[in-house]
């Protein structure tokens, strides 16, 4: 008996010698980085620089790198080649110039097989026909036509939002995260969400926010480097059953929404909306039933995420800088006076007020650390090898905060604009093929609602200069520092902070009283 115990304990040795062996073998050359790699720190054997990352705000940790090893530096991720961009310049040759083989998503075990399953999700879906099919649907609302006949609905949203701020001042951030929920709401399925309270609104940010939790670096095992970390079963391994329950409560809401749209549609007929147009089509839109949900889904996710974060940053500038308020607030008074809030029609004549808008898109970028990309061939940069599947980061943060191209990168400065399109130091020919902001990211996989998010983001930040006294909160004064700011997830929303808002005039007071009637009686059509 002894014997076959001994016998039995060799060959359990002798299998974990081979299969540490047969991982040594495999994961210490993978770790090394290729012939010609862009530049980059130094790792550890089968780590790389894994290690050297931080559980939160990775970007960060991206952007006191580059300062060594400059705009295309090179990482290993374990096995995986990591290439960040940190300026313009290769963003817009790599993205912008090359964009048919810079177009693709690393595979995201977590996302894509746990959360959302099937290549449903635009996001996080490869590039390829599937994606242009999605991409082609989607851009049936986001053309630039389409998006300026939804700029009654993001008025008269936004007078409600003032309303409810004058109202309740208190609630002001989650006011202004109910307007940006509410207006895709309405515009993609024709349905209203009119408090924070109500579940369409609410359930939206509790799924984001276990969303971002599940998606923070540690939160789960390094799956995509080390992808035998997938076979540990489902007891030992907890982050699976939660990624699973969050796609099922993301995709049962989803679902909600729009059965809740084809209940409108069977009930009354022609329903407003994007998604009603798209069922409309049926089998024509060339899309599955998952696709359809994910397709509204991803909208919901877009819209509101972009249009409350900025509008939140916006009053945390306001806070910090009461002199870019007031002069904000006396170029819309010259404008409007106080008989008649800004609208979109008043655009043109806010010069310095779309000066704030892009200085907030560019002072803090909502996705700072980008979206990764996969390369899907081998390519050649500034005698960079670069191999096919390496991850692509763009790292937003550093090209808006390079010293080289902005001054005094780290302050709000909205004059920065003014004299300069691009608010850079340089002008004419330098600036030629790039991008105004790169807040909304760059080449095919830029966000298609761009356009529909400066509407936004211009005529709220009009109706609050216009409306409010905006100050920080004597007891709490504004956080400024990146480090503690932002929320963790691909898109870092500022933490709720407080404010205080103070309505400038009795006459104010009125107006917006007035619109806010005005509003409810055109929103009454998205109502069950």
């Amino acid at each position: 008996m002894l014997t076959v115990l001994a016998y039995a304990w060799k060959l359990a040795l002798a299998a974990l010698a081979v299969l540490v062996v047969s991982f040594l073998l495999r994961y210490v050359p993978a770790s090394r980085r290729p012939r010609n790699f862009p530049p980059g720190p130094p790792g550890l054997p089968i780590l790389g620089n894994l290690h050297q990352l931080p559980t939160t705000k990775m970007w960060l940790r991206f952007h006191e790198w580059q300062k060594q090893y400059g705009p295309v530096m090179g990482l290993k991720f374990g096995p995986l080649n990591v290439v960040v961009l940190s300026s313009y310049k290769p963003v817009r040759d790599l993205y912008e110039m090359r964009g048919n083989i810079y177009s693709s998503r690393p595979e995201n075990y977590v996302t894509s097989k746990l959360v959302c399953p099937n290549d449903v999700h635009i996001l996080f879906q490869p590039y390829g026909q599937a994606w242009r099919a999605l991409r082609k649907a989607s851009m049936g609302l986001l053309n630039i036509t389409d998006v300026d006949e939804i700029l009654p609905l993001q008025e008269a949203e936004s007078s409600q939002t003032m309303y409810d701020i004058m109202q309740s001042p208190d609630q002001w951030f989650n006011h202004l995260r109910r307007y940006g929920t509410a207006v895709i709401l309405e515009a993609v399925f024709g349905q209203r969400g009119a408090t924070y309270a109500d579940p369409s609104i609410s359930t939206f940010y509790e799924i984001e926010e276990d969303f971002a939790e599940i998606m923070m670096l540690g939160a789960t095992p390094p799956v995509d480097a080390f992808p035998f970390l997938k076979y540990i079963p489902d007891f030992l391994a907890s982050y699976k059953a939660k990624a699973i329950a969050i796609g099922r409560k993301q995709k049962a809401y989803y679902e909600t929404l729009l059965n809740r749209t084809k209940s409108r549609m069977h009930k009354k007929g022609a329903a407003q909306g994007f998604m009603p147009k798209l069922l409309e089509k049926g089998d024509k839109s060339g899309l599955t039933y998952d696709q359809l949900v994910y397709t509204g889904g991803s909208f919901v996710e877009a819209g509101s995420e972009s249009s409350s974060m900025n509008l939140h940053l916006f009053v945390l500038a306001m806070t910090a800088h009461p002199e870019v308020l007031l002069k904000a607030q006396q170029e819309v008074d010259e404008v409007c006076g106080a008989n008649a809030a800004p609208s979109a029609q008043h655009r043109d004549k806010l010069p310095y007020i779309q000066a704030i808008m892009k200085e907030v898109l560019r002072w803090r970028p909502g996705a700072p650390g980008g979206v990764p990309r996969m390369l899907t061939q081998d390519d050649y940069y500034e005698g960079y090898f670069l191999p096919k599947g390496t991850i692509i980061f763009a790292s937003y943060w550093s090209i808006h905060h390079d010293e080289s191209e902005y001054e005094r990168a780290d302050e709000f400065m909205p004059e920065r604009w003014l004299n300069n399109e691009f608010g850079t130091k340089t002008t004419g020919n330098d600036n030629d093929h790039r991008r105004t902001i790169y807040a909304f990211g760059a080449g095919r996989r830029a966000c298609p609602g761009q356009h529909m998010g400066q509407n936004s983001l211009m005529i709220n930040m009009a109706k609050l200069a216009w409306a409010f006294d905006i100050k920080a909160d004597p007891k709490s004064p504004p956080c400024l520092d990146e480090r503690d700011l932002y929320t963790d997830g691909f898109v870092g929303a500022p933490h709720p902070f407080p404010a205080v808002f103070t309505i400038r005039s009795e006459k104010h007071k009125e107006v917006l009283e007035k619109e806010y009637g005005v509003a409810q009686e055109f929103l009454r059509k998205y109502e069950d």
